[in-house]
């Protein structure tokens, strides 16, 4: 029983977790800046943090995703992590490359700014983070899954000081913008997880870059 509420309560806790994270402060562009500035990089690298896995019941995403033998036979939410991430590696889905393109598509559709190669002291560059992704259950019975993503853009200029930051987050629930799907869909067909992401990290860069 204690080790049913516990997990219960890494259930809870993370979700909370993701939303106090995604509530981060946000810096707009002053006034001056978004006179003066008509041009921007995009940093080519993507931090990324550690990947989000919520199945039904809490179970063993890893076993879901190939895990043979010892690997993740505890269960265990870094041996699931590790499985997860082999798997991506395995079908090259990367969320790093997913995440910029999408802000890259979305800068360019706004026509805000104009993206130019990196080189020019005088251009601020756009860095990007993805602090949470992954896939969990939209609730605690269900055996639906849509993406956990959260995106946070920085453009900061030659100096490195801060001109302009946003985030926004998309959380594991039902009131998620995303179509369901489930482990097992995203088991078979791998291509599947690289167009959830995709459409998640599009909806979620399209509102970004619309508060530049």
């Amino acid at each position: 029983m204690n080790a049913v509420l516990q997990r219960l309560g890494l259930v809870i806790v993370i979700p909370f977790a993701l939303v106090i994270y995604g509530c981060a402060a946000t810096q707009q562009l002053s006034d001056s800046d978004r006179a003066r500035i008509k041009a921007t990089t995009i940093n080519s690298k993507v931090e990324k943090g550690p990947v989000f896995l919520l199945a039904p019941g809490n179970a063993n995403v890893g076993l879901m995703f190939g895990a043979i033998g010892g690997a993740a036979a505890s269960g265990s939410i870094e041996d699931s992590r590790q499985v997860f991430a082999a798997f991506l590696e395995k079908n090259s889905i990367s969320i790093e490359k997913i995440v910029r393109e999408e802000v890259e598509q979305a800068l360019r559709e706004s026509g805000k700014l104009a993206i130019v190669s990196p080189g020019d002291s005088s251009t601020p560059t756009i860095n990007i983070a993805v602090p949470q992704y992954g896939f969990g259950v939209t609730h605690l019975l269900s055996s639906n899954v849509v993406p956990v993503l959260q995106i946070k853009c920085d453009m900061v200029d030659n100096s490195g000081k801060l001109l302009w930051s946003a985030n926004d987050r998309m959380l594991s629930s039902i009131a998620s913008p995303m179509q369901p799907t489930t482990w097992e869909q995203l088991r078979d067909n791998p291509k599947q997880i690289e167009e959830e992401w995709r459409k998640a990290s599009r909806y979620l860069a399209r509102k970004i870059i619309g508060d530049l």
